[in-house]
């Protein structure tokens, strides 16, 4: 690595991905965590590129981080291979490999805090877009929401080029942040097959007002010229609406006006982008066959499989007992009744077992009561909610399990699947919490705020400072706008009241200027915080959050926590006193709880957001259940002020 770090300090999320990867020592361990580095340093050096264009900026090395970059992705090539032979194998060189990881993710890290006090950072969407990006934490989707084994990505490229005229050359372009984790296979395959026309390159889409763009300096460090008949490749999880493939589509085809050939390769299918909509040209399995993985066990009906798979993964089945898959239905569903939770099957190349969590229930006639999952008592009952395969998914349970008490003991990861034993007499905090007594109450909004201060040290992206802001109120009222659009119908909540109620500007790391990974995005609903009736004998309670898994959160800071906790939970004033203490005793300083509240208005964001995603049909007594809800959470902020 030819750029200078300063001592190594990486954020305490990625050194822990890093420890994670270093334990485990394999292939497929060394190849994730190389991946995740290389599109942090891209999107870093395409930052920096665009910071140093945009105005004066504080000094970044935009060469060196270009040029680290591209010895990443090599790095990343030589690993796909190491894969692609034996994913569970151990690496050779595996420590020099690392460190240089560690060296791609601080030379990241201080880039981005010095550049985040750039004034392009402030000035500047594209700068600022593209260090969102860099800061942020993100899963490929092959490892979270639409499964895949990676390493099979070298024998499609293989197959693909075997019909191929036999020297027709490729370039591959990775989409980031997918194409990070994926064309290195690619790569591999043109340059064992003789017909790379180049090294691979990644690129960022980036949205802005005038629709998706790619960085200039990306298209700058791509070939001036390509051979006549080169074929593009563009590399990237499996398309949606293909609208984001299609404009990198276009942009490579401006940049390379002689090529008429430019596809997309996805996890076990090619596509063409040429015409309207993206066509599959070939298909092939996504997954190994002949495996036992929980979610194939799952998806299969497999009951009997599947216990004795969670047996061998460590969690204690009853010998002897009939068990039965039960979908698993949280409050969020009970409470809007979107739709009936689909049975578990994702289909050959939409695998998704995050949206399929199950419970495993000994021979009962099901669980009853009103615990977190609107459930209570059974024999014996165990929930299955999946967190994300391989180096990211394991990276996560260790994260949950240095969480402590806020999960029920016991818990187990396996095949990205966090396995937790049902836990009877759960009660939601919100209403429990104003029949506590006194220290009853201290002691469990102790927890909540020590809680945070471990979610913060633990999860730590970076530090951008108290200059990087983001606009709460313009987010909000786009977020009302959609959400007034879908109900068909006027809100309780308008522009006027988000004036009122919501700053125009807000630090992205808090008064502190740290920025960690919180599950807020998914874990924000009041039910998500519950009591159960053991715990520290001074106050004979435990206090459990659910959600925690946030490999599907975002970055965020304190305050963000604070204002989504005392909304969601309608504290009184005693109560918000009490939690105002607790946060200053946990963090030593008061001011990200002033400063909590004066960004209350941001908890409605996360619901709204949420019913948007969630709930695509918004009529009737949802609608209903929205409107008040949302009127509910306004007339208490309103009432902070």
């Amino acid at each position: 690595m030819d750029v200078v770090t300063t001592g190594m300090a990486l954020p305490a999320l990625h050194r822990a991905f890093v420890d994670t990867a270093r334990q485990d020592g394999s292939a497929a361990a060394l190849h994730a965590c190389s991946c995740f580095a290389e599109q942090l340093l891209s999107d870093t050096a395409a930052a920096a590129a665009r910071a140093a264009a945009a105005g004066p900026a504080p000094a970044a090395d935009t060469a060196g981080l270009t040029d680290a970059a591209r010895r990443l992705r090599e790095l990343c090539t030589v690993l796909a291979r190491d894969m692609a032979a034996g994913p569970s194998q151990p690496v050779r060189g595996a420590e020099r490999q690392l460190t240089t990881v560690e060296q791609a993710l601080a030379a990241a890290t201080d880039a981005t805090d010095t550049l985040w006090r750039s004034p392009s950072a402030r000035t500047d969407e594209e700068t600022a877009a593209l260090l969102r990006h860099a800061t942020d934490w993100k899963t490929p989707e092959c490892y979270g929401y639409d499964l895949a084994d990676p390493e099979l990505s070298l024998d499609q490229a293989a197959g693909w080029l075997a019909a191929r005229p036999a020297d027709t050359p490729v370039l591959v372009v990775g989409v980031r942040t997918g194409g990070s984790y994926l064309a290195p296979f690619w790569q591999a395959g043109v340059e064992d097959a003789g017909l790379a026309a180049g090294p691979w390159h990644s690129v960022r889409p980036v949205r802005g007002a005038g629709g998706i763009i790619l960085p200039a300096s990306e298209l700058a460090a791509l070939p001036r010229e390509l051979r006549p008949g080169t074929t593009v490749v563009l590399v990237d999880d499996q398309p949606d609406t293909g609208a984001t493939a299609r404009a990198v589509r276009d942009r490579l085809a401006e940049h390379f006006p002689g090529v008429r050939d430019i596809v997309l390769a996805a996890p076990g299918r090619l596509h063409d982008l040429n015409g309207p909509a993206v066509r599959v040209l070939t298909e092939r399995p996504v997954v190994r066959t002949g495996t036992s993985r929980l979610w194939q066990l799952a998806g299969a009906g497999d009951t009997a499989g599947l216990v004795a798979r969670a047996r061998a993964a460590g969690v204690p089945l009853a010998v002897g007992a009939v068990h039965r898959i039960r979908p698993f239905r949280g409050p969020f569903l009970t409470a809007y009744g979107t739709a009936a939770v689909p049975a578990q099957d994702g289909g050959v190349h939409r695998i998704d077992p995050h949206k399929r969590p199950f419970t495993l229930i000994a021979d009962s006639d099901g669980l009853r009561g009103t615990g977190y999952d609107g459930h209570d008592s059974a024999p014996e009952a165990y929930h299955f909610r999946f967190i994300g395969t391989g180096t990211h998914g394991l990276h996560c349970h260790r994260t949950l399990c240095a969480l402590g008490d806020l999960l029920p003991a016991g818990h187990t990861f396996a095949d990205g699947y966090l396995i937790t034993h049902h836990e009877t007499g759960l009660r939601p905090l919100r209403e429990e919490l104003p029949a506590l007594t006194p220290p009853q109450q201290r002691g469990a909004l102790g927890t909540v705020a020590a809680s945070w201060e471990t979610l913060r040290r633990l999860g730590e992206l970076g530090r951008p400072g108290r200059g990087a802001a983001y606009n709460p109120r313009a987010r909000l009222d786009e977020a009302l706008r959609r959400l007034r659009h879908r109900m068909g119908r006027p809100l309780p909540v308008d522009g006027a009241w988000t004036a009122r109620h919501l700053p125009e500007r807000a630090p992205i790391g808090g008064v502190d200027g740290i920025l960690f990974r919180t599950p807020l995005p998914y874990g924000h609903g009041h039910w998500h915080w519950q009591l159960a009736g053991d715990g520290d004998c001074a106050t004979g309670l435990a206090v459990r959050r659910f959600g925690l898994d946030w490999i599907w959160g975002g970055g965020g800071c304190l305050e963000s926590e604070i204002a989504s906790f005392v909304v969601e939970n309608r504290l009184d004033e005693s109560a918000v006193n009490v939690l105002g203490e607790a946060v200053a005793a946990a963090t030593g300083d008061a001011r990200a709880f002033d400063a909590g509240l004066r960004l209350a208005g941001e908890a409605l964001y996360w619901n709204v957001k949420t019913w948007l995603r969630r709930c695509p049909v918004l009529t009737g007594v949802t609608a209903d259940r929205v409107e008040t809800e949302l009127a509910a959470q306004a007339r208490y902020v309103a009432a902070l002020f």
